[in-house]
């Protein structure tokens, strides 16, 4: 064979890793191996061969891409035939008698031969040619056999040595009270091994003893580092089963509302039970669950539920606040706590009509990721919060208006029984609002006005389409579905269907009248408000206590004359996406909400 070549015994080896998994593919790349291994890399891969009709196939494939069997022989091909390397045994390969040689070599060997005999005159000159290469090939096959006798012995040698070392360094790590193979696989010691072995040497004592502080050394990171691992291990448990009975507790709605899991994982109780790192989660998830533990949650987030609405009370401007009274609602919990993130300055999916968040909202509250930074999550903290001021102002003159007291109980039940009767009066149109609405809707003014509109007076500006809660919310949600909604055409601007009249009256409810001309609302005069102008029209829905009866009337409209509204021209129809072009360059609004359109048919949402 020829001469050993190191850059193709490197790429020889490289190909043969794919050999253990891939028959065929050893085949295919017998053109990368050195030509001493090319034969036995292709048996090898012949062996692999896991059935026989891949035997076969393996078979014909290295037959015919790669060896060349001779028989019978040609009495013209014996002047070259002495001079290629020639497979020892041929039945390896098959049923084959004659000499098999590679086909590369016989290839070259015969152009060789056929070239010379068209020139007589070389022929002498090619014969005595091949009788060196004869000798030297002699030779070389020669070695190959003793190389690989060598190779045989050496490999027994070495297999013997690697006993003898491991024996010796089990006995060491017992003498030494170590483990074998945290020693093993020691840097320092396993160098040792590898050197030994390779040189058929014996590991002795005098050898360790010399190398024993570096070993000792290394094994105690590994028992460190093994620590640690297992108590990252434990401490992970622990936090999934915590984070599990956290989930449990949100969705039976027990101990609502609930704060964040960062917050929820400091306390106390919750945090010395993370840090018990010998338990499994099935034992954790018990203990959590227990009668003992749910109590001492309990008390711990009643703590911190005092604590949360003391610290946000005191921006609300209601520093140290108290009360004897159990009917008082504390500042954190009415309808003018509202309040934004300083940091993200987003709120979660359930506040997103909103636009800032309740008390249940700010603790919960998780910054969102950003575009530009990642916001890690962290425990509730009332500094990171500050209060919404368009929300709050906007509210209390709501409250106001209908005569609620902000600090009593029951105050958010009173307002959503008002029904859709809340109109916008910084609105250049006539929009309608829900009470809570009304939260949302402050944010595109810097002043919002508003004003309580008659049960009768509100469904006659509203027509045939009355307001469709959540219906945004539905339209600009994820999936194929709403997508689909969003194609239709059916969407209308309210804002261009329920203009202003020119001629209306309206309260003051508390504020300041505001007088405009054109195609706006317009006060009338004090003498033109008495108590005949009063309409009232309470729904059945609405409570008929004394104390809500006299907020209706006292803030019901005072009117003059006020026509239904009536576009100034035919509203055209939009798809979702075109409503929502059309509300931001025309009207400049840039979030559409449930007040802003109407859908002139009635959407067919798939049942839950």
């Amino acid at each position: 064979m020829r001469q050993i070549n190191t850059y193709g015994d490197m790429r020889g080896r490289i190909a043969f890793k794919e050999d253990f998994r891939n028959p065929v593919h050893a085949l295919q790349n017998l053109h990368l191996q050195p030509s001493y291994l090319t034969l036995a890399r292709a048996r090898y891969a012949i062996n692999r061969s896991t059935s026989t009709a891949h035997l076969r196939q393996c078979r014909r494939a290295l037959h015919n891409r790669k060896l060349h069997v001779n028989h019978p022989p040609k009495d013209a091909y014996k002047v070259f035939e002495t001079t290629l390397p020639v497979v020892e045994r041929s039945d390896c390969f098959g049923p084959y008698t004659g000499a098999v040689y590679l086909y590369s070599d016989w290839s070259r060997a015969l152009q060789e031969y056929l070239d010379v005999s068209q020139k007589p005159d070389t022929l002498e000159g090619y014969i005595d040619l091949c009788s060196r290469r004869s000798a030297q090939t002699k030779m070389y096959m020669e070695m190959c056999v003793a190389l690989h006798a060598w190779r045989k012995e050496y490999a027994e040698a070495q297999n013997l040595v690697k006993d003898v070392n491991t024996k010796f360094s089990k006995g060491l790590a017992t003498r030494e009270g170590l483990n074998f193979w945290d020693m093993m696989n020691t840097p320092t010691y396993s160098l040792l091994m590898k050197q030994k072995n390779a040189s058929l040497e014996e590991i002795q004592y005098l050898d360790y003893k010399t190398l024993e502080a570096a070993i000792a050394a290394e094994l105690v990171k590994v028992v460190e580092s093994r620590s640690r691992r297992a108590h990252e291990a434990g401490y992970s448990t622990c936090r999934r089963a915590v984070e599990k009975h956290y989930n449990r507790l949100r969705a039976l709605k027990q101990e609502t509302p609930l704060p964040s899991l960062p917050s929820f994982r400091g306390l106390p109780t919750i945090r010395q039970i993370q840090q018990s790192v010998g338990q499994s989660e099935k034992e954790v998830d018990t203990s959590l669950q227990s009668q003992p533990i749910q109590t001492l949650v309990h008390s711990e987030l009643a703590k911190f539920h005092l604590e949360a609405k003391n610290s946000l009370a005191a921006i609300l401007g209601f520093q140290n606040w108290k009360s004897p009274s159990s009917r008082k609602l504390h500042p954190a919990d009415r309808l003018t706590a509202r309040f934004q993130c300083r940091t993200c300055h987003r709120v979660e999916a359930k506040y997103k009509d909103f636009g800032s968040l309740d008390y249940a909202g700010a603790i919960m509250h998780s910054c969102s990721v950003t575009l530009d930074k990642s916001i890690p999550q962290r425990p509730f903290k009332a500094a990171r919060f500050e209060k919404d001021t368009k929300a709050i102002a906007a509210i209390s003159s709501l409250l106001e208006a209908c005569d609620i007291s902000e600090d009593e109980k029951g105050s958010h039940e009173l307002l959503s029984a008002i029904g859709p009767r809340v109109l916008c009066l910084s609105c250049d149109a006539q929009i309608i609002l829900e009470p809570l609405d009304v939260i949302g809707h402050s944010h595109r003014h810097e002043s919002m006005s508003l004003a309580i509109l008659p049960q009768d007076e509100a469904s006659k500006i509203l027509g045939d389409h009355p307001l469709s809660h959540g219906l945004t919310a539905r339209l600009t949600s994820k999936g194929k579905i709403s997508l689909e909604m969003r194609k239709l055409k059916v969407y209308m601007c309210r804002h261009c269907m329920q203009v202003k009249p020119k001629i209306m009256s309206i309260p003051t409810t508390g504020m300041a009248a505001e007088t405009t001309s054109g195609n706006t609302l317009s006060t009338s005069t004090p003498a033109a408000i008495t108590k005949t102008n009063i309409s009232i029209n309470i729904d059945d829905s609405v409570p008929t206590t004394d104390t809500h009866l006299k907020a209706v009337a006292d803030t019901a409209i005072r009117k003059v004359h006020s026509p239904a509204a009536k576009p100034c021209r035919k509203p055209a129809t939009y798809i979702f996406d075109g409503l929502r072009s059309h509300l931001k360059e025309l009207h400049k609004i840039g979030s559409v909400r449930d007040e802003d359109f109407i859908c002139t048919q009635e959407l067919q949402w798939p049942k839950k």
